[in-house]
């Protein structure tokens, strides 16, 4: 970081790591830098840097050579994502009023606040305007046509999605809000399993409906491999344990895939994250958000992702909101027991191998303090489903 720091002509007064993200090419880590410039001004900085033995040629990236070796680190200062151009023109409010302007878009932004944010994949941008709110999607600048068409698809096939108010070839989605609360905060008060996992069915089976225009994104289960290397990385003295598990979710997954099954179009990436709930009666799915992985592929992973994710999400709240990790634990065992009753014969063990690889994946990066606590819990919940 002392490096990075006299990239930028300051001097490192502290840092800490303050994300991580997966990628093929290992991990993706951002820190906090706390830096002083040459006059006594503080500042921080949120910097990511990535491992790679060919620096890409981005303007902004920064080549720091690493001590004792050849390599160089990648070197980038948020808000200049290199994969998401668009990022620096929607964080304030000046340049995100110029970006509405050219989406034909009349409205006076108010206030503009990143509501999620993963590095050099996507970012979620909120535009409060007279009383009201939109969503500014940046995306990698090839794939924005394509989630926009998806989103008039979707609504013409009767899909609570959000209503497309515009893009651009630069990478940025506009689109509305959603009616409802978002079913991750509210899974303590979703007390009616039955009628609430009755509407994910039926949801899922609209969106089965809709007319193939792609496939889905590759199936996580295709990855198991890396994900047990970068498991092992992170529990070096779990390997012996972490190796069985990938042996036995690989001997669940073959089975399933024994039998044939009819894709479908599928979300592509569900969780109660992606469903928004009626206020009133959070039993009842009001709007679905995030359909940019949606297209052709096996019902069995849009099952083991939501499975994997009310693990996953009951896990980070277990120490601050007990009550709430025991209904999304709940929930989770109402959703597995469903599977039985698939007609398709490989279904069960197909969504149960996809779902323990989703929890490899959740327990890369637990998003609480005891992070290796956490993350073998996980490995034992993975086991389980394929025991």
């Amino acid at each position: 970081m002392t490096r990075v720091a006299e990239q930028l002509h300051r001097s490192l007064v502290g840092y800490s790591q303050s994300i991580t993200e997966p990628t093929d090419a290992g991990f993706l880590r951002g820190y906090e830098l706390d830096l002083e410039s040459a006059g006594g001004k503080r500042e921080r900085r949120l910097v990511f840097v990535a491992l790679e033995h060919t620096v890409p040629q981005f303007p902004g990236i920064l080549a720091v050579p690493i001590d004792g070796s050849t390599q160089l680190a990648s070197v980038w200062l948020y808000p200049a994502d290199p994969a998401l151009p668009a990022l620096r023109k929607v964080t304030d409010i000046g340049s995100a009023r110029t970006v509405l302007g050219a989406l034909g878009i009349l409205a006076v932004p108010t206030a503009v606040r990143v509501v999620s944010y993963r590095p050099g994949r996507r970012a979620v941008v909120r535009v409060d305007s007279a009383g009201q709110s939109m969503f500014l999607k940046v995306v990698e600048p090839a794939k924005a046509e394509a989630i926009s068409e998806r989103h008039d698809l979707f609504r013409s096939s009767g899909l609570p999605v959000p209503r497309l108010l515009g893009w651009s070839d630069d990478g940025i989605v506009a689109m509305s809000g959603l009616p409802g609360v978002e079913a991750q905060g509210a899974v303590a008060l979703i007390r009616d399993h039955t009628a609430f996992l009755d509407q994910v069915e039926f949801v899922c089976s609209l969106i089965a409906a809709v007319p193939a225009v792609n496939t889905a994104r590759p199936s996580l289960f295709k990855r198991l491999d890396w994900y047990l290397e970068r498991l092992i990385e992170i529990l070096p003295d779990e390997r012996d344990r972490i190796e069985r598990a990938g042996g036995a979710i690989a001997i669940c997954g073959a089975e399933g895939f024994d039998f044939e099954f009819t894709p479908v179009t599928i979300h592509g990436d569900l969780h109660l994250g992606q469903l928004f709930v009626d206020t009133a009666r959070p039993s009842e799915i009001a709007g679905i958000l995030d359909i940019d992985t949606a297209g052709v592929g096996d019902p069995a992973d849009d099952a083991g992702a939501f499975y994997a994710h009310l693990i996953a999400l009951a896990e980070s709240l277990a120490d601050r909101d007990p009550a709430a990790a025991q209904e999304a634990f709940r929930l989770a065992d109402a959703w597995l027991a469903r599977w039985r009753r698939n007609i398709n014969a490989g279904f069960a063990a197909r969504a149960r191998a996809i779902a323990a690889t989703h929890i490899l994946g959740h327990a890369l990066q637990p998003r609480v303090l005891n992070s290796a606590e956490v993350s073998r819990r996980l490995l034992g919940k993975a086991e389980f489903l394929v025991s």
